[in-house]
């Protein structure tokens, strides 16, 4: 009779475990379909990063699709969010109305922000929430602290590197003496990992007295150096 008894009990846990699994299996379905369409937007935004390709508006479009339905099936899904973030920033590169692209960074700033907080551990979310915030013209406290996050995350990420640069270059006149020597350990040893790219975000600024005083073989700036040393005192530079 005991045993009798405790049936109902244990049917009532079985039937709340059913519907736990079946929660879980759910949710785990409804990811693997966001993933899917998210990995099928990278694919696209990758081609475009190719040779000799570029970013069209049926691709354009093709591409909002995937990633909002990834983001209809699961709307914390850390992937999706980047993603949205780093196609918002090609929109804004390719836009001619100048309104089109304010609009464009400022979405991809709200997706970057919205992905830190699924994954703060991101360090190409933190280089992107910088660059988009650079592209705002918003040079402030928080700026700083995601470049900092990014270098502190992915040292030796080639992206991260390139965008901490990019960023940490243009706004050179804003950043303190600690972080500006932060740049320059970047900058090392970003030309270890990339010395063509990283050379052509240097001279985009005007500042090849920084790879200058870096004594590095893949550099093939020798001549340069010596022309910009007679030329361009470093007691000039800022």
């Amino acid at each position: 009779m005991v045993a009798i008894g405790k049936l109902p009990g244990r049917a009532v846990c079985a039937g709340a475990l059913i519907l736990v699994l079946a929660g879980l299996a759910w949710k785990a379905g409804k990811e693997g379909i966001s993933n899917f369409y998210v990995q099928s937007a990278n694919q696209e935004i990758k081609r475009w990063a190719t040779p000799g390709q570029r970013f069209r508006g049926d691709e354009g479009t093709r591409v909002m699709h995937y990633l909002t339905e990834s983001l209809r099936y699961s709307p914390n899904n850390a992937w999706s969010l980047e993603e949205m973030g780093t196609f918002q920033l090609r929109r804004m590169h390719a836009a001619t109305d100048p309104a089109l692209a304010i609009a464009a960074v400022r979405s991809a700033n709200a997706h970057f922000h919205m992905t830190l907080i699924e994954r703060p551990a991101s360090p190409f979310a933190w280089a992107n929430l910088a660059l988009s915030k650079l592209y705002l013209d918003e040079l402030d406290d928080e700026l700083f602290a995601a470049l900092r996050r990014a270098d502190e995350l992915g040292p030796w990420e080639p992206e991260v590197q390139q965008s901490v640069l990019f960023v940490g270059l243009a706004a050179w006149h804003k950043l303190g003496t600690a972080q500006q020597a932060a740049m320059v350990r970047t900058l090392e040893r970003a030309v270890q990992r990339n010395a063509t790219k990283v050379t052509e975000i240097v001279k985009s600024f005007s500042r090849l007295d920084l790879l200058c005083a870096i004594n590095n073989s893949k550099l093939k700036i020798e001549d340069t150096c010596s022309r910009l040393q007679k030329s361009e005192p470093r007691s000039n530079r800022s």
